[in-house]
């Protein structure tokens, strides 16, 4: 065996090392592969006789991972950090701005519909490879958005038994706020985040039509879908929580709809960079969300 170790420019988030690996050990000769997202550095083991460094190079390069000098995450994430509180700004003025259809006291669905929307990219990531094997987007994702609705309602019904004080609705918003942004953070590389990672989930080895595999995912273990329970029993009512889980469903189903149209081909070379912009997303509407929980104190 001998070893190929270079830094390589294009790993912009953790899921990288993930692909490096998969593209690498699809080599006849490959024995082994280490990827550091923190070090921006490949290391592989493989057997010259089969395969060279020059082939190596070069399928990194077609993927997106050129070998160069490495590119440096203090500067990618710093960068991270000028987006996100340029959204944060941005995104407060404008539904400052922008009259949103209220849910009383709580948060608006227009707010929950952009949460959705912007973390579909994070959707696409925990349950994307599901619809994929279902080979119908749209049952799939009409068994999601009847699965999200009837848990709203549930969630609703239990916390129109609880009497929701300022202060226990603000701590709901906080809780809600901190989990999408914790989140954000795992995806970004945290390494004792992405440790966190759940189990398989309930309906990958569930054999059955797309509508009910999609209607499974509605108690996914999820953080973001969580945090939207959190919110849909803070909205006082069964038919408030269902309105408010149904909206932020299908803000996720545009991207998951896109997604299971082009399927791969919108994920190869440049996921990483809609995974990162995802990821400056999430942090940012999680923010906002723990935010005005602590305005309602």
């Amino acid at each position: 065996m001998s070893t190929f170790e270079a830094k390589v420019d294009g790993i912009v988030c953790p899921n990288c090392t993930y692909d490096i690996a998969r593209i690498l050990k699809h080599l006849d000769g490959v024995h082994s592969v280490k990827a550091s997202y923190v070090k921006s550095e490949v290391t592989v083991e493989f057997d010259p006789e089969r395969v060279s460094e020059a082939e190596i190079a070069g399928t990194l390069a077609k993927h997106g991972f050129p070998v160069g000098r490495g590119r440096k995450n203090l500067l990618w994430n710093l960068l991270d950090l000028a987006c996100i509180a340029a959204l944060y700004f941005a995104l407060t003025a404008l539904t400052q701005a922008v009259s949103m259809p209220d849910m009383g006291e709580g948060v608006s669905l227009g707010l929950v519909f952009l949460t959705g929307l912007l973390g579909g990219v994070h959707c696409i990531g925990m349950c994307g490879g599901i619809m994929l094997t279902q080979h119908n987007a749209l049952a799939y994702n009409g068994g999601r958005m009847v699965g999200y609705t009837v848990m709203g309602l549930i969630f609703g019904a239990a916390g129109s038994y609880i009497i929701f004080s300022m202060q226990l609705k603000s701590a709901v918003f906080i809780v809600a706020g901190l989990l999408v942004v914790l989140i954000g953070l795992r995806m970004w590389g945290v390494p004792f985040l992405r440790r966190l990672r759940p189990g398989l989930n309930s309906p990958c080895g569930f054999h059955g039509t797309p509508f009910v595999v999609g209607l499974l995912t509605g108690v996914m273990p999820c953080g973001m879908l969580s945090s939207m329970w959190f919110l849909a029993a803070s909205a006082g009512t069964a038919v408030k929580g269902a309105a408010l889980m149904l909206v932020f469903g299908l803000g996720t189903s545009v991207c998951m709809l896109v997604f299971g149209l082009l399927g791969d081909a919108l994920t190869r070379r440049y996921n990483k960079y809609i995974l990162k912009a995802s990821t400056v997303l999430i942090i940012t509407m999680g923010l906002m969300l723990a935010v005005k929980g602590i305005k309602m104190l």
